[in-house]
C-alpha cells in the first residue's frame, strides 16, 4: 500500500501542471478577446479613430489590420548588420572602415563607409568574398544609407572579408 501516497503525489503534481498549462492557453486565447478594440472594430466593422488605432496596435492587434496601406507600396523593412569590415589590409582596402548590410532575396548588399559611400555584393554563394558594384537598387541604396547614418537598429557585427572583386 506505499504506492498509493506516492500514484496520488504524482496526480496530483499532473493535475497542477495541466492546469497551469491550460490557464497559459487560455490566457493567449483571452488576450484577442472582443474587449480589445483592434477585436471589436473587427467583429462590428465599426472605423477606429486615431487614438483607438495606436490604441489597438499597442494592445497587440496586427498594424495592417487596423492601418490602411500606404499609397507608395512595399516599403523596405528588413533586418541589417552594421559594424566594421575586417580582413587582412594588404588584400581588403576596406579593413577597419564601418559597414551596413541589408539581405533582399538572397543577396547581401554592403554600403562600406558612410561618407564616401563604395557598394558590395555578396551573392548566397560568396562567404568570406564580396564584388565591388556602381549601383545598387534605389530602395536598397536609400534603406543602407539610413542604416549606415543610424545603425541602433542593426545587429552589430564586424564582416570579415578576406578578398573584393571588382567588376571591370
Amino acid at each position: 500500500m506505499t504506492d498509493l501516497p506516492k500514484g496520488i503525489f504524482i496526480l496530483a503534481v499532473a493535475g497542477v501542471i495541466g492546469y497551469q498549462a491550460i490557464k497559459a492557453l487560455d490566457m493567449d486565447y483571452l488576450a484577442q478577446s472582443p474587449s480589445s478594440p483592434a477585436a471589436a472594430n473587427k467583429a462590428a466593422k465599426v472605423p477606429l479613430n486615431d487614438a483607438d488605432k495606436v490604441e489597438a496596435v499597442l494592445a497587440g492587434a496586427d498594424p495592417t489590420d487596423v492601418f490602411k496601406p500606404t499609397a507608395a507600396g512595399k516599403k523596405l523593412s528588413v533586418a541589417c548588420d552594421s559594424g566594421y569590415i575586417a580582413g587582412d589590409l594588404n588584400k581588403n582596402r576596406f579593413s577597419k572602415i564601418s559597414y551596413a548590410s541589408i539581405t533582399e532575396r538572397g543577396i547581401t548588399y554592403i554600403q562600406v563607409s558612410r561618407y564616401s559611400p563604395t557598394y558590395l555584393v555578396q551573392e548566397h554563394y560568396q562567404a568570406v568574398t564580396a564584388t565591388e558594384v556602381d549601383k545598387v537598387p534605389d530602395s536598397i541604396k536609400a534603406a543602407l544609407q539610413t542604416k549606415i547614418s543610424d545603425p541602433h537598429g542593426c545587429s552589430s557585427q564586424d564582416l570579415y572579408l578576406s578578398q573584393i572583386n571588382y567588376l571591370k
